[in-house]
């Protein structure tokens, strides 16, 4: 089988930029793409006219696991097509394996068809590719999509999660699953799917949860069974510490002396007990609170939670709290370190229970603490402004934070335009395209994962799950699934032991800044064994520096072209050492390899480029040689 055209010779095609150069300076240049065979004269087609999907089986694949993709046909070219559809493989731009093609015999205007492939990838663990897709026409490419594929033994290393809140009998499981394996999500967190905190399995058909609505125990375990076929992880949630009003007298067996209370002295009744205040109408008005750190509690609690995992096929727990409470008490009079009670709590959960735990860290809370010493599968905290977490700037903070003290991957559940998303509306509400692209932005080149995707195609704006007051629009749909297939295909760069690198920016009549500061361009250096990195981020047109966007008024970066950008790296690059540009904005995340000049002088070794454009992020490296 003849050698595939280099990935970018197929996006200059299509763009008709062909005659544009490639290759580093001092590097082997690169191959020319073949000359075109002759063919029948074609014709333009706009994209997605002739490409309606690209899927993969699976959200990741175990090393040695076929990897089926099917490439779904749409022709609204308004012509028949007649051609093939080439599939290439690449790992950072590079091929990873020979290009596979198939025949397509008048497809006429209207018409649909779905073509299946099979891949072997390579077998090396923790491995993200990035699979092109094209229409052609004898070698003219008419349309293009991409996927990704993650070769990985474990969801550890690349988290990509997600979470689950409707449970009703209508509940289409597959359907709901498939769309979620679209964004590569390999694990769901199961929200509010028990029946009560303290009780959370229910042996009945159905049961209410805490808000009053119907789960189905057929949909949950559907959902389960869907997920695991899509092979991602299913989570079940519940609270660390938290029971319902009158537990006491229900029969339960849950006791006041375990709990939580709100100031010292003694003589503690459930008045004096801490809670989480809950709507009037709900099954509970409130929450109340228990010691993380009582071993009765725990024993109680894990009993509960052993039901739970004897009755439904979850992989772990998904442990949630409430973030800082101020100073609280235990039924014998002493202060609680909560923090510390967390570490003991979520250790002794994992040891009772043999299953895996991933625990919120509210705004960071007890971060370092569960990164120092508790068996978590991941690092999540849930990012709130009290806590300090306001800006990109913050973001990247809170994630080095997590990096001083562990290896572990950092999971960011982040909530946008809450405050548009909480003014009572009727009629369809959008998010707001720019903030979202820009936060996951920043949330992706910080080397997190953000948790936002759930039910299909929904979208979190708020800390209740259930409550989507807004919803996706078209092309921020289209931009997420882009934005989704970056984060696979370049998850080695992306995160894999991405660090902090000495590396400065500069570029020419541009304001730059490494803080995230609104109206600039934000360079965010990042190095690994591989490959030095540059994340630009485009904030020129922000006003606010404000990663939630609360009020969704944050508009669209314009586009850049052509920009001449240096930078300084600590050492001169490597003989043949090739620099490499990709973003999820454009070409469906194809990787560009770059010309560019070195040198050094009296501030050290630099390298000069010419970056083609920049919407909202590019990613550029340079390879460690």
């Amino acid at each position: 089988m003849r050698r595939r055209p280099h990935a970018i010779a197929l996006a200059l095609l299509l763009l008709g930029l062909a005659g544009c150069s490639v290759g580093g300076v001092g590097a082997p240049p690169t191959p020319a793409p073949p000359a075109a065979t002759s063919a029948p004269a074609t014709r333009t087609v706009t994209p997605g006219q002739l490409i309606d999907a690209i899927s993969t089986d699976r959200a990741a694949y175990p090393p040695g696991t076929p990897v089926r993709i099917d490439v779904a046909l749409h022709n609204r070219s308004g012509a028949p097509f007649s051609g093939r559809v080439a599939l290439s493989f690449e790992h950072l731009g590079l091929p990873a394996a020979p290009q596979q093609s198939q025949p397509v015999a008048q497809l006429a205007p209207g018409a649909t068809a779905t073509l299946s492939f099979s891949w072997q990838p390579p077998t090396a663990d923790f491995s993200g590719y990035r699979v092109a897709a094209a229409a052609l026409v004898g070698d003219t490419p008419l349309d293009q999509a991409a996927s990704a594929v993650d070769v990985s033994s474990d969801w550890r290393r690349f988290p990509r999660y997600g979470f689950l809140s409707r449970f009703g009998a209508e509940v289409d499981a597959a359907a709901t699953i498939d769309a979620l394996n679209r964004y590569h999500l390999n694990a769901l967190q199961f929200y509010d799917w028990q029946w009560q905190h303290h009780r959370p399995y229910s042996p009945a058909a159905s049961w209410p949860d805490i808000a009053g609505r119907s789960t189905a125990r057929a949909s949950v375990a559907a959902l389960i069974e869907q997920a695991h076929r899509r092979g991602m992880l299913a989570l079940n949630y519940n609270l660390a510490f938290g029971a319902y009003d009158s537990y006491w007298r229900d029969g339960s067996g849950v006791k006041t002396e375990w709990g939580l209370f709100k100031q010292g002295g003694g003589g503690y009744t459930p008045a004096q007990q801490d809670f989480h205040p809950l709507p009037a109408s709900w099954a509970t008005s409130k929450l109340f609170l228990f010691d993380p750190s009582n071993r009765e509690w725990q024993q109680y609690i894990f009993g509960q939670e052993r039901q739970v995992f004897a009755h439904f096929a979850f992989d772990g727990w998904h442990i949630d709290t409430l973030g800082k409470r101020g100073l609280l008490w235990n039924w014998d009079q002493q202060v609680v370190d909560m923090p510390d009670a967390y570490v003991a709590f979520v250790n002794q959960a994992r040891a009772a229970l043999g299953t895996r735990v991933v625990f919120n860290s509210v705004g960071g809370y007890g971060q370092n603490q569960i990164a120092d010493g508790a068996n978590v599968d991941v690092i999540y905290s849930e990012l709130w402004e009290s806590d300090g977490i306001s800006t990109y700037r913050d973001i990247v903070g809170l994630v080095e934070q997590a990096r001083a003290h562990t290896d572990k991957a950092v999971v960011l559940p982040a909530y946008m335009n809450k405050a548009y998303a909480e003014q009572s509306s009727g009629g369809t509400r959008f998010f707001r395209e720019p903030s979202v692209r820009l936060a996951d932005a920043a949330i992706f080149a910080a080397g997190a994962a953000h948790l936002e995707l759930g039910d299909g195609e929904g979208m979190l704006s708020k800390e209740y799950f259930p409550s989507q007051p807004l919803v996706m629009s078209d092309t921020l749909r289209s931009a997420m699934r882009d934005g989704y297939d970056f984060l696979v295909a370049y998850e080695n760069l992306l995160r894999d032991g991405a660090r902090p690198a000495a590396i400065r920016v500069a570029i020419d009549g541009q304001p730059t800044s490494d803080d995230g500061r609104a109206g600039t361009i934000w360079a965010l250096p990042r190095a690994t064994p591989a490959a030095a990195i540059v994340h630009l981020i485009n904030l020129k047109s922000n006003r606010l520096s404000l990663w939630r966007d609360a009020g969704a008024i944050y508009p669209a970066p314009a586009t850049l072209a052509d920009l001449s950008v240096t930078l300084r790296v600590p050492t001169p690059p490597g003989p043949g050492a090739r620099l490499w540009y990709a973003t999820p904005d454009a070409n469906h995340g194809a990787a560009t390899a770059l010309d560019y000049s070195s040198g050094s002088d009296a501030q050290g070794p630099f390298i000069r480029f010419t970056l083609p454009r920049l919407h909202y992020w590019d990613m550029i490296w340079l390879e460690q040689r």
